[in-house]
């Protein structure tokens, strides 16, 4: 845990705000202030865990299995503090409904008091990885019916999100392109 510990805030300090670290040293080991990484957590918890199943003679898939489960409910407790936290964000949504973030909060910063999306392009690209996992874990699968092009009903319903989100992504995209261009012309 303190492998994923440390190489979160890592990432966080030099790929997310290292403008703001390099110029307040000091506070780059201030944990408890916040901001660390997902895509850092796991790259050194994998590298600690290596270390681990090494020195103790352990299979590191069996291991990485097993632990599987907590990382994903990490993983997902951590989107949900982001979220409430407001550093992580959407754009604004231009109707009356939204998440309207509180002042001294990153949103707020970028945005005021409008309402923004919530971070949509995250939640589907989460739609998206693991309905791309499902669909392949469907082919190992001998419970399940199968039906056109021999796929199972997991398949098929995989398939669908993955469509449904890619098209969501491009409508998201589009219509904030659209936004900053007719800001931009205003």
């Amino acid at each position: 845990m303190g492998g994923a510990i440390v190489s979160a805030r890592i990432w966080h300090v030099f790929f997310f705000q290292w403008e703001y670290y390099s110029k307040h040293l000091m506070e780059v080991f201030y944990i408890w202030q916040g901001g660390i990484a997902i895509q850092g957590a796991l790259i050194g918890g994998f590298i600690a865990l290596n270390f681990y199943t090494k020195k103790h003679r352990l299979s590191f898939w069996e291991l990485a299995d097993m632990i599987a489960p907590a990382i994903v409910l990490g993983q997902s407790l951590g989107r949900i503090a982001c979220l409430l936290n407001g550093d992580a964000y959407g754009s604004p949504t231009g109707l009356g409904f939204g998440l309207v973030y509180p002042e001294g909060s990153m949103a707020y910063d970028a945005y005021g008091s409008q309402p923004l999306w919530p971070a949509g392009v995250l939640f589907l690209t989460y739609n998206i990885m693991y309905s791309f996992g499902r669909f392949n874990l469907e082919w190992l699968r001998g419970d399940s019916p199968r039906y056109t092009f021999h796929w199972t009903a997991g398949q098929w319903t995989s398939f669908g999100v993955i469509l449904l989100s890619l098209c969501m992504m491009v409508f998201l995209v589009m219509r904030e392109r659209k936004q900053v261009q007719i800001s931009l012309n205003s």
